[in-house]
């Protein structure tokens, strides 16, 4: 949530081409977490890690009411979601980081006339990350990271076979200087028409108090205005892929549906105190989607304001 986004460069998919993508894509932004997890003091090539809370995120999101659309318009839909998230260190030798967190999510749609759509969405789950300085093994900046999530993704809160899906990613990164470095792997899922993707990331200090993100769910720059406070502008996704055991209309029950929202805003980022932190950000999407990819059977939504805050305590 606190890394900045920045548009589009020229020549990237669009948004509804990229629809298809983006299951896969949302890995990229886990892989932009491994230079910044191996400057941590108990990240790889330092002491030993044990067991200890690590950090507390919870976070709001609005997306105004816009029109839904098939073949015409069918009503519209407001979205509001709530996320809560813990992260903790793990016993691990020197040479590794690893961690793991436990996440929870809601989307609560407000929906006017027939829109065929559920008024909630929920996830809960465990993230198991690792992350190998490869130093020793391969050369200096060469890092490993590997993430495993299984969840429950529906839209009643059950825990199901038909709900559950489990997300993996592995990849190799290379901390090039200070400013720069790289990631690059593969992304597997079991839920979504598309199961392994390749990934990669780019984080890039190209002047001084400037940062360009390149990945997903954000890509952006930021420019740190002084050390608590660090502005950001750019493009992020929201969303997620959800089983319905109810149905919202006539053959939508006891499948999936794969929600998405592109967003572009600008926002800022304070440092109240070393723990204590908070996100503020806002703009429009930029394009809305919600695909019954079994049953062939999208809504286009149209474009909305969003705003967002969140707050991170780190022990």
């Amino acid at each position: 949530m606190h890394h900045p986004a920045s548009p589009l460069p020229s020549g990237t998919t669009p948004p509804r081409a990229a629809f298809r993508l983006l299951p896969g894509a949302l890995a990229l932004a886990l892989s932009l977490l491994a230079p910044r997890l191996a400057a941590q003091p108990s990240g790889p090539g330092g002491p030993p890690q044990g067991f200890a809370l690590d950090s507390v995120t919870t976070a709001y999101s609005y997306s105004s009411k816009s029109d839904v659309e098939r073949n015409g318009k069918l009503g519209s839909v407001a979205i509001g979601q709530f996320e809560f998230a813990t992260s903790f260190a793990l016993p691990a030798p020197a040479t590794w980081r690893l961690s793991s967190e436990l996440y929870w999510s809601r989307n609560d749609l407000d929906l006017t006339g027939p829109v065929p759509l559920p008024e909630k969405l929920e996830r809960f789950g465990l993230g198991l990350v690792a992350l190998k300085d490869l130093s020793s093994e391969i050369g200096p900046g060469w890092t490993a990271f590997a993430r495993l999530s299984p969840s429950f993704s529906s839209d009643d809160g059950t825990v199901s076979g038909d709900s559950f899906s489990l997300f993996g990613l592995a990849a190799l990164g290379k901390k090039v200087s200070p400013t720069l470095s790289w990631q690059a792997g593969l992304v597997g899922m079991t839920r979504g028409d598309i199961k392994v993707l390749p990934m990669i990331g780019l984080r890039w200090g190209f002047a001084p108090d400037w940062e360009l993100s390149v990945g997903f769910p954000r890509t952006g720059v930021s420019y740190k205005v002084t050390e608590a406070l660090r502005l950001n502008a750019g493009v992020q996704v929201q969303g997620g892929t959800y089983y319905l055991s109810h149905a919202p209309a006539a053959g939508l029950g006891h499948t999936y549906l794969d929600y998405r929202e592109f967003r572009a805003g600008v926002g800022a980022e304070y440092q109240f105190t070393k723990s204590f932190s908070a996100v503020l950000d806002g703009g429009t999407t930029l394009d809305r989607r919600f695909d019954y990819y079994d049953r062939s059977f999208k809504l286009d939504g149209k474009s909305a304001a969003y705003g967002q805050l969140s707050v991170q305590y780190k022990f």
